[in-house]
């Protein structure tokens, strides 16, 4: 009897530990930028309007935002920044990926977990890998922080130019979001 319960208590551990893994998170709120850089200027792109989830059952994770909510406090820029990504056919940029490393619900401290996935933008798929820090805030809450940068141009984008000078071809890009238990 004594050995049965043991056993029992063992396979509800372990089952607890599964559970919390196996939960799915959705972005509550969160931010998505860019910085594009030129000769003596810089510029830098925000959206509100981050969506997306994290599977952690299966590792995958999903973010989107869409194009038209990228604003750069500069109307007429953000126009020909709509223009050149194709925002009417395009509306959104994503990434759909899978974490290489698993999330450890334990760990108190901030987390660095690498995920491999198809980033599209102007509807020029490429895969990427992208460091991701996650940070459990609470049983129910995640705090997510990701930078890389890109090339322009990879993604088949004209370098825009004010004048004559051109915008630089690599952009740097970030994510924060905070994400609730679904």
């Amino acid at each position: 009897m004594g050995k049965n319960l043991i056993y029992l208590l063992i396979i509800l551990l372990f089952s607890s530990n599964v559970s919390i893994k196996a939960q799915n998170y959705i972005v509550k709120e969160g931010t998505a930028s860019f910085k594009a850089k030129m000769p003596l200027n810089s510029y830098i792109g925000k959206s509100d309007d981050l969506q997306g989830a994290i599977d952690f059952k299966d590792g995958t994770l999903t973010f989107s935002v869409p194009v038209k909510s990228i604003k750069t406090d500069n109307e007429k820029r953000d126009g020909h920044m709509y223009d050149l990504v194709k925002a009417e056919k395009k509306p959104n940029v994503v990434f759909e990926g899978k974490f290489m490393d698993d999330f450890n619900f334990e760990e108190k401290a901030t987390q660095t977990l690498n995920a491999k996935g198809d980033f599209t933008l102007a509807g020029v798929t490429r895969e990427i890998t992208i460091p991701i820090e996650l940070k459990l805030v609470s049983e129910d809450t995640i705090q997510l922080t990701a930078s890389w940068s890109l090339l322009i141009t990879d993604y088949n984008l004209e370098r825009p130019s004010l004048v004559f000078i051109k915008v630089n071809d690599k952009h740097d890009l970030s994510v924060d979001a905070i994400l609730t238990k679904k």
